[in-house]
């Protein structure tokens, strides 16, 4: 509330503040004047000693001990008299000599002499070398004349060859020179300073005015803060008042609350300050009891929770917030009470924890509760365990969010049922199958509108992404906030599903299969007949369910079928037979019987299963086929033996050619030498053509022998140190004419390579034979390519052509005698077909391989393997070991 006399202070405010700043500028200027003032006096004053000070250092050569010893007479004081004459000069009025006892020895006014009017100690700063001056009148100390104000000074003498002062002298100085001087001083510096203080004065007014509108605006400002304030502390007072008020209802009302409250302190756990008085009700101690007993909470708390509580406790005080706990007190009769402590942290200003505030409630009716309904509880999970499916409630919606769902869900789906309930991770809706959903959702909807069970079977998908075949039953019910739920149980039925599926699919074979399917009681008598017995036996079904097994027995075997089952009943094992049975047309035929023993769910026989097929064809085959076995097997010892002898023909004749060959060889060299006379060009001519052939011919009987040699397991090897390089080189050289006359490039590269052990012959045959076959089936402009090198141990050989190539049907039989390709044969390449199985025969009896890579139209390349072995090992082999 603003003060309505705020407005006439204003100008009151203004002259109050110019008088204040004129007093304030008035003290300033008097303290300068007296400052000015007492600084010229002391100026003066100082004068005044310095005078007295010389006067004594010019006056005391002239003076005598004896002058500070006793009173001066007669005419030393006329001499004195006269010394100091001229000293009353200037302001000078009195001289004294005092003895340091205080007593007058000299003075100008002989009225003093020998007074005694000052203590000794009055003069020790003097006598100490420290002058001294005081302000008075002439006449303080007696004497005659006109008491006027007076500057004494005090100084010490030291009479000639004294190194210690013997008196004092004092001056006595009109103090009106003094005052003048300092009037002289003080009047320039007042007239000055006044007239500095009156235009201070007046530049004051402007900020006066700005100071006070400023002031003002304050003034208001604090008129309306003292008002607030004022309302404040009338509310502060009428809020004290009710808090007081509410603190005693408060009380009332902590002390009538089915609660303990409590304060203890956070540095002594347990120690109460304040208890409410409902302790008493609750564990039997009053409230002075609690307080005034030690540890009495610690005694009362039951043993099995001291340790945590403690623990509790401590993390609580130490994180600084609210906590809560459960725990039991033993009450004074002996009996437990269960208790739950909700402590809140009290702070002081500064953060610091400085009390506990809490509430005791008594929850022993609810523990009890808690602690029978988690029996319960673990007797209805310990019985949804047994149970052999999954229990469930859940909300009818499209997610079917789950309330509760027993572990077997995790065995059935994989999942557990923490991600279902409250779709916390996924819904049960994303595991039924999408074409089940809806005819569920239907179902469910029927049976809750019917207010009526349900059962249905769906599937549902793993989380492997299997399917499962499940039945669910259930029924809607109310919960406790009046909500419809879904209660209900979800079997697994895919094993049996699959059990029937198998079933099926065996009753669908056993129907559709041509065998004869049966299956009969312990007495023989038939239960099940399939069609296909009705194919093999001729027997419908109704007339063979009922009928013995001897219905199908010859007469001469009517007892087997039950011997048989005997056997099986005995042994309990799969039992298998030949046997002859006979069809509705009295036909016998031969079958083969498979026999199983059937059991119940206990393992108890109770019958038999049979599986009969018909095997007369079967058998009548394979009386068929031992016949053309039988003969097979005489045409090929007839083979045999023919191709025996004609390896031995191929031998003999081989052998009988080499011979007229060889001496027709002779002849024919004889011939041409001219030793039977000179010959014509065309004679010539007719004997060369005769000679190549003869020499192609011997090649072929030597190619035909050594097949001969090897087939009969008697090839020889002559074992040496073999260059393989050398021989190359050789063979390539024997070639290269043939190369050059069809225009086929022939090189041979070899690399650095150690002498191996080998048939030096052999193995130059086996080049020759390469080197031939790759220029004899290489067009003009082509070449043939020799390599000679050292791989892994290995000596390796390629020749490589670009020739017409092999196709990869007919590679199998390259290395067959007289195999030829279907090119060369169409081409009319010659060649008798023996050269690749020849030298495949050499490379393998020296240890080796070889293997061809080719394609039609792309060139051939052979590749040989040989090892690198000593010539003594090889030769240690037997001969008739090389394995070709």
């Amino acid at each position: 509330m603003l003060n309505p006399t705020a407005s006439p202070r204003a100008p009151r405010l203004v002259l109050r503040f110019a008088l204040y700043s004129a007093l304030a500028l008035l003290l300033a200027g008097v303290g300068i004047l007296l400052f000015v003032r007492h600084e010229a006096q002391v100026r003066a004053e100082d004068e005044v000693t310095n005078r007295v000070s010389q006067a004594a250092a010019v006056l005391a050569p002239k003076l005598q001990p004896s002058d500070l010893k006793a009173p001066v007479t007669g005419s030393r004081l006329a001499a004195l008299d006269a010394l100091f004459k001229p000293e009353l000069t200037g302001g000078v009025v009195r001289v004294k000599l005092w003895r340091p006892d205080g007593t007058v020895t000299y003075s100008t006014d002989h009225s003093l002499i020998g007074r005694h009017v000052a203590d000794a100690s009055d003069f020790t700063p003097v006598l100490a070398g420290r002058p001294v001056r005081e302000i008075a009148h002439l006449n303080d100390e007696g004497g005659t004349g006109k008491n006027i104000k007076i500057v004494s000074a005090y100084v010490p003498l030291k009479l000639r060859g004294q190194a210690e002062a013997n008196g004092v002298l004092e001056f006595y100085n009109d103090y009106r020179p003094v005052e003048e001087q300092v009037a002289a001083t003080v009047k320039p510096v007042s007239v000055a300073l006044g007239l500095a203080l009156l235009l201070l004065y007046a530049s004051l007014f402007p900020i006066l005015n700005q100071v006070t509108k400023a002031l003002e605006h304050r003034n208001r400002r604090l008129e309306q803060q003292a008002d607030e304030l004022e309302r404040t502390l009338n509310e502060r007072r009428q809020a004290v008042a009710s808090l007081r008020d509410a603190e005693t209802r408060y009380r009332a009302l902590v002390e009538q609350l089915p609660l303990v409250t409590y304060v203890s302190s956070i540095d002594k756990p347990g120690f109460s300050a304040y208890v409410s008085p409902q302790i008493e009700g609750m564990l039997g101690y009053t409230p002075d009891e609690w307080l005034e007993t030690p540890n009495l909470f610690w005694r009362v708390l039951h043993p099995d929770d001291i340790d945590r509580v403690r623990t509790e406790h401590r993390q609580g005080y130490e994180s600084g917030g609210s906590f809560a706990t459960q725990y039991r007190l033993v009450a004074r009769d002996g009996h437990t009470v269960w208790v739950e402590d909700q402590v809140q942290v009290v702070h002081d200003a500064e953060g610091v924890p400085v009390q506990a505030q809490g509430f005791l409630l008594d929850i022993t009716h609810r523990k009890t509760a808690e602690l029978a309904l988690g029996e319960n509880e673990e007797r209805f999970r310990t019985l949804v365990a047994n149970v052999p499916g999954v229990i469930f409630r859940c909300a009818i919606d499209s997610n079917w969010t789950m309330e509760y769902l027993s572990e077997e869900i995790q065995e059935l789906v994989g999942y557990p049922p923490s991600d279902f309930v409250e779709n916390n991770v996924r819904t049960f809706a994303s595991i039924i199958h999408p074409e089940d959903a809806p005819v569920l959702a239907k179902e469910v909807e029927d049976a809750v509108a019917e207010s009526r069970p349900y059962t249905i079977e769906y599937r549902v998908i793993d989380r492997r992404g299997d399917i499962h075949y499940v039945v669910e039953r259930g029924q809607a019910i109310l919960d406790a906030d009046g909500d419809r739920m879904l209660d209900g149980a979800i079997f697994d039925l895919t094993a049996r599903r699959l059990a029937e599926e198998e079933r099926m699919k065996l009753a669908a074979i056993v129907e559709s299969t041509d065998d004869a399917i049966i299956s009969v009681d312990l007495n023989g008598n038939i239960v099940s007949w399939n069609v296909g017995a009705e194919q093999v036996f001729g027997f419908s079904t109704e007339e063979a369910i009922g009928q013995p097994l001897s219905i199908m027995a010859p007469p001469d075997r009517a007892d087997e079928p039950f011997t048989f089952l005997e056997e099986l009943k005995s042994v309990k094992t799969v039992a298998h037979h030949e046997t002859v049975r006979r069809r509705k047309d009295g036909a016998l035929i031969d079958v083969s019987l498979t026999l199983s023993p059937l059991t119940d769910a206990a393992g108890n026989l109770i019958g038999a299963s049979a599986i009969a097929r018909d095997t007369t064809e079967r058998k009548q085959a394979e009386l068929e086929r031992e016949r053309l076995v039988h003969e097979l097997e005489a045409q090929n010892e007839s083979l045999l033996e023919l191709d025996r002898l004609k390896d031995e023909f191929v031998a003999l004749v081989s052998h009988e050619l080499r011979t007229p060959l060889t001496s027709i060889r002779g002849y024919l060299e004889l011939l041409l030498e001219g030793e039977a006379g000179d010959l014509t060009d065309e004679q010539r001519h007719f004997l060369g053509v005769v000679e190549r052939n003869a020499h192609r011919l011997l090649a072929l009987v030597g190619d035909l022998l050594f097949l001969a040699q090897v087939e009969a397991g008697k090839l020889s090897l002559d074992i040496g140190a073999v260059d393989l390089g050398a021989v190359a080189a050789e063979s390539v050289e024997t070639g290269r004419p043939l190369a050059e006359e069809k225009g086929i490039t022939l090189t041979l590269a070899t690399g650095p390579l150690a002498l191996i052990a080998g048939d030096r012959a052999r193995i130059a045959q086996l080049f020759d034979n390469l080197i031939s076959n790759g220029v004899k089936f290489t067009p003009p402009g082509g070449r043939v390519d020799v390599r000679v090198k050292s791989q892994r141990g290995n000596a390796v050989i390629e020749v490589r052509d670009t020739g017409m190539g092999i196709p990869s049907e007919e590679q199998e039989h390259l290395f067959e005698r007289f195999f030829r390709t279907a090119q060369a044969t169409e081409q009319a390449i010659p060649g008798t077909g023996l050269g690749l199985a020849i030298s495949k025969a050499i490379v393998e009896a020296h240890g080796g391989q070889i293997v061809v890579a080719s394609g039609e139209s792309s060139g051939t390349t052979f590749r040989i393997s040989l090892p690198i072995r000593q010539a003594q090992a090889i030769a240690e082999e037997p001969v008739d070991e090389v394995a070709l």
